[in-house]
């Protein structure tokens, strides 16, 4: 990448001085970050098309600190209505940390976690904005207090939420792939579904660091499953079908055949009136076979009826009946 002198000497040299507001957004997406040079490179090349009485518009428009802006809503923490909708993270929606304190002589680093329930990590000046976890390490040498390193998980960064194989016991939070300089960390929080009375309750507990792989767990009501029993303490969740959903398939494997056999008989007949020379053309013995079809449809409440009339004996024909 070359440097911010470089484009300045080459704006001030050029042929193109007198329009170097154009290109200005282009350096500075350059110099900033190269997920933004396509968007300002294509802003500049509308310019240079088709100027027009708009291209202070379209240059503000195209900068990097208005795509910043953009795209600043879509890193947000993870949606506790969609991603854990059957547990109630919304009641302890808040910051959460714990410290614990790494002994590697002649050194001390004082560790503290923060993670962001249903929101990004507040409060901590020393985590980056838009973090859902973040780890800062402070180094205790001589009485000195340094800061060390900064891990932090930002708010879009993959994860994954697993329910435990045990049922309405908690579940666990999976942040994996973390680049860190020359290392990849990954971590695992466990929500466990505990007692309303707990006194650990809401806690964040680190249980290892190992400068790669970061465990903790988190005790709360919230993580058990959301109570489904109605007010007179009836469960109102229906009990599982036996047949696992097969009925509901076959249903629709009959469904697709009736259509697929109604299809066949009605292009069929149409075909077959057609070829016998009983219809000018396909057309006509297409809709000649419809119209067969309706009022066959349209006679089957006529016949069931006589089919149940006659199945139970209530048909007008009894009263003739002979002696």
């Amino acid at each position: 990448m070359k440097s911010a002198a470089f484009f300045n000497h080459k704006i001030q040299n050029s042929s193109y001085h007198s329009h170097s507001s154009r290109y200005r957004p282009l350096l500075i997406a350059r110099l900033t970050h190269s997920k933004y040079t396509a968007c300002t490179l294509a802003s500049q090349r509308l310019l240079l098309l088709d100027p027009g009485p708009y291209h202070k518009y379209l240059q503000a428009a195209m900068s990097p600190l208005f795509i910043l802006a953009l795209l600043a809503p879509l890193a947000a923490a993870f949606d506790c209505s969609k991603d854990l909708e059957a547990y109630d993270f919304q009641s302890i929606k808040g910051t959460y940390l714990d410290t614990i304190l790494i002994d590697r002589p002649p050194s001390k680093t004082d560790y503290t976690w923060s993670i962001g329930i249903c929101q990004d990590v507040e409060n901590q000046a020393d985590c980056p904005a838009k973090s859902s976890l973040c780890g800062v390490g402070h180094l205790k040498v001589d009485d000195k207090d340094i800061l060390s390193e900064v891990i932090p998980f930002k708010s879009d960064h993959k994860h994954t939420f697993r329910p435990f194989d045990e049922q309405n016991s908690g579940v666990l939070l999976i942040l994996e792939d973390l680049s860190w300089g020359d290392s990849s960390i990954n971590a695992h929080v466990k929500f466990i579904c505990s007692e309303n009375d707990n006194p650990d309750n809401n806690k964040l507990r680190i249980l290892r660091w190992t400068g790669r792989v970061f465990e903790a767990n988190f005790l709360t009501p919230a993580a058990c499953v959301k109570d489904k029993k109605d007010k007179n303490g009836k469960d109102n969740q229906k009990p599982p079908s036996e047949d696992g959903g097969e009925s509901w398939g076959w249903f629709t494997w009959i469904f697709i055949f009736m259509v697929l056999f109604l299809s066949i008989y009605i292009i069929g007949g149409a075909w077959f009136q057609y070829n016998k020379g009983n219809s000018i053309d396909f057309q006509s013995a297409l809709r000649e076979v419809l119209e067969n079809f309706v009022d066959l449809l349209r006679g089957l409440p006529t016949f069931f009826k006589e089919v149940v009339e006659k199945v139970t004996g209530n048909s007008s024909r009894n009263e003739y009946s002979a002696v």
